[in-house]
């Protein structure tokens, strides 16, 4: 069975072509925006997925991004595994508006039944005081 072992959100996710290895800046945890609605301005998901050997080698599946039952992202993804148990999958957002406060869930749903998914909480901005001199 095909199953996520690590998947967050972060401003941004980068594979070193040399060592290929994985840095992420900026996991995301939750925002409070100044105002409604806001612009994310760079994103990125990522999923380490593991999978048994008797697993289909390049699954097909559906990101989503989606706050309060509104879908703001969708994008079609193939995986390809390349006879490994292991595969990496990086989606990244150049720009993101999001009108509302809720979770903002982030997931990619496989053909086969996996999914992975992050949430994070977008509060409603705070009020500022007025300050008069």
């Amino acid at each position: 069975m095909i199953r996520a072992k690590i998947c967050f959100a972060a401003v941004a996710v980068v594979r070193d072509a040399e060592t290929n290895g994985i840095s992420a800046f900026n996991i995301l945890e939750g925002v409070v925006p100044v105002g409604m609605p806001f612009f994310m301005q760079q994103l990125a998901f990522f999923v380490l997925w593991e999978r048994d050997a008797n697993d289909p080698q390049q699954p097909h599946g559906e990101f989503t991004v989606e706050i309060a039952g509104n879908r703001l992202a969708t994008v079609q993804l193939n995986l390809d595994f390349q006879d490994k148990p292991r595969h990496r999958s990086i989606v990244n957002l150049n720009g993101l508006t999001v009108p509302q406060p809720g979770q903002l869930r982030f997931s990619i749903t496989l053909e086969t039944g996996a999914r992975a998914e992050f949430t994070m909480d977008v509060e409603a901005p705070h009020a500022v005081p007025l300050v008069r001199q």
